[in-house]
This record gives structure tokens, sequence and C-alpha cells, in this order.
């Protein structure tokens, strides 16, 4: 797949980035040619309805699907290149661990694998699981298990983040403590972030700019810049301007609902 051609500060590019799934009965369009670009060092967020092609855009910048149309360019070179080069980290819902393994051989994984270097024990005091190195995942709750998928994601120091719902499974004590977590080491780090929510709250707080994209098949119909002083913190979400910037998504969100709503009942009644 070629290169697509970015500005120089963009760490992620698509340029009518499509794809279509085979489906039993004739192809699935999941996503419209969509273009976006996210600049070294943001942190942006995906959101809109389920089945809109968020995870599909995702993974199609992981480089774990090779999309029906368009370019991606993920730190100017493609996603694959930039997997090789030990560039990237992921994070899905799922946190995927080993279970024969222990918190500190499923961080250590990735460094095995690639023969990058990585120092576990720091990444561990990082995400604040030091004392857990020799518990298997059985033992440990939704969210420990998930704070050890972010330190494996980390473990090589990334200069890109892939998030995908990665708090969705957690309740919700579980992932306010996770979402902070993120937001502190993503304030010390400054890593690019592309992270996939439902979640609006949890978008506004962690991000630089929100992406709202419409029903399947889906494309961005909005791009909102969320201008929230940093450092941000919990008690944030109590004030004026957060609870402005929140309204504004839900309020993106809910346009493009209404809208598609209007286009299937003009449908119907031609």
């Amino acid at each position: 797949m070629p290169v697509t051609t970015a500005s120089p500060a963009a760490a992620i590019a698509l340029h009518g980035l499509a794809h279509t799934y085979p489906g039993a009965d004739g192809p699935l369009p999941a996503l419209a040619p969509t273009d976006l670009e996210v600049r070294e060092g943001e942190f942006v967020s995906l959101v809109g309805p389920s089945g809109c092609g968020k995870t599909t855009l995702l993974r199609a910048v992981a480089g774990l699907l090779e999309p029906s149309g368009g370019e991606v360019a993920l730190l100017g070179a493609t996603p694959r290149a930039v997997q090789r080069a030990r560039q990237v980290g992921l994070v899905a819902q799922e946190p995927g661990l080993l279970p024969w393994r222990t918190v500190e051989q499923n961080v250590r994984l990735p460094l095995e694998v690639t023969g990058a270097e990585g120092d576990v024990g720091a990444m561990l005091r990082q995400v604040g699981i030091a004392g857990f190195e020799r518990y298997r995942p059985a033992e440990l709750s939704g969210g420990m298990r998930q704070r050890v998928a972010l330190a494996r994601a980390l473990v090589h120091r990334p200069r890109v983040l892939l998030m995908d719902e990665p708090f969705g499974a957690l309740d919700e004590l579980s992932r306010e403590a996770m979402r902070l977590e993120l937001l502190r080491i993503w304030e010390a780090e400054r890593i690019t972030v592309l992270f996939v929510t439902h979640a609006v709250r949890e978008a506004v707080l962690l991000s630089d700019r929100v992406v709202v994209m419409s029903p399947r098949p889906g494309r961005i119909v909005h791009d909102l810049r969320i201008e929230l002083p940093r450092p941000r913190s919990e008690a944030m979400e109590d004030s004026p301007a957060f609870i402005e910037a929140v309204r504004r998504v839900r309020s993106a969100l809910r346009a493009d609902e209404l809208a598609e709503v209007r286009g299937d009942e003009q449908a119907s009644a031609g």
C-alpha cells in the first residue's frame, strides 16, 4: 500500500481510507472514504455509534487489516514497516494476557518476541502494578489485568499508542481509575494516542481532539478541538468548560443520528 502525503508533523495520516467486508448477502461497506491526520504527541479520540467503523479504522492504522481503498501513513511509513520497527503499542478491550505467564512475563513478552529493549520493572511501577510481578492473570481484577496490558503495550517505549475501547469491560470505578492512570502517563510521555471509545466524558477528559464518526459506512463528520487546559484532573469534570465540551460532542453525535433517521424516512417515502 502506498504511503500518503502528510504534513511533516503528522504521526498518523489517512487519505481516502475505506473498507468493505464480504457478507453472506453481498459486500458490507464498513468505512467510507475517510481523511484524518493526528499530529505527533496528540491525543485524539474516535467516537460514534456501534458498528460505525471505528475499530476497522484503528485496525487499518495498526497494520492488522488491509483496507479496500485509500492510504495509511504511520510515522511517514506503512503501518507494517512501523510495526517491524517496534514503534507502535496496541491495547484492546480484552487484555489478551497469556494465562500461564506471570504479570512480569506477560509484560516482557514483546521484548522477547522483537528483541527490543525495555525496563519491565519501571513500566510496572509506572502503571501502578508493582508488587504483582509473580501473579498470574486469573489472580488479578479486571482493572489490574488492563494495567498489565497497558504496561505490555508501552514497555518498548513506542511513539504511537492505539487503543480500542480499552476500558469498556471494566466497572465504572475501575474505568475512572484507568482513565486517570492513562492521563497521567500521557502527560508524562506525550506519545501519540488514537483512542476509540463510546464514553463521551472519557473522550473529552483525555483528548486534544474528539473525532465524531457517522453510522455505517463510517465517515468523519465532526472534528472537535477540546480547549481545556492541561494537566487535567478528575476535578475538571465539574467545570463549566468541561460540561460545555461534553455538550458539544453529544450534540454532534445527536445531529448525525437525526440526519440518518431523516435519510431513512425519505428513502422509505420514496
